[in-house]
């Protein structure tokens, strides 16, 4: 295990893999900086020399927000549209569904 960007990443994994550890950076994100910075997707994490990972923490740093900063965001975003008072934090606050999704089974249609 190596600890890369406060996330704890294992060093056996390929690249593209090790990097979906960091909260906020999925697979898409991985393989798009993996192609910019003009790595290998398959080298392994452990494999990476002191420059690639000086390169890799300055681009991640630049263009993504990730691990605790996003969390932090998304917690204020919530807790802003509870304070508005809005549909979306009234749904928030009561630990309701947000997004439109059923809150009970389907009903069963009996077509005689």
């Amino acid at each position: 295990m190596v600890f890369f960007l406060n996330t704890n990443i294992p060093d056996n994994k390929n690249l593209e893999t090790s990097l979906t550890y960091i909260y906020g950076i999925g697979r898409k994100q991985s393989i798009k900086i993996c192609k910019k910075l003009g790595f290998n997707p398959r080298l392994r994490f452990k494999d990476l020399n002191k420059q690639m990972l000086d390169s890799l923490i300055a681009y991640i740093e630049f263009h993504y927000i990730y691990g605790f900063n996003l969390k932090r965001l998304r917690k204020q975003n919530i807790n802003f549209f509870i304070k508005m008072r809005s549909y979306r934090g009234t749904r928030h606050y009561f630990g309701y569904l947000v997004r439109g999704q059923r809150s009970k089974n389907k009903k069963i249609r009996r077509h005689f």
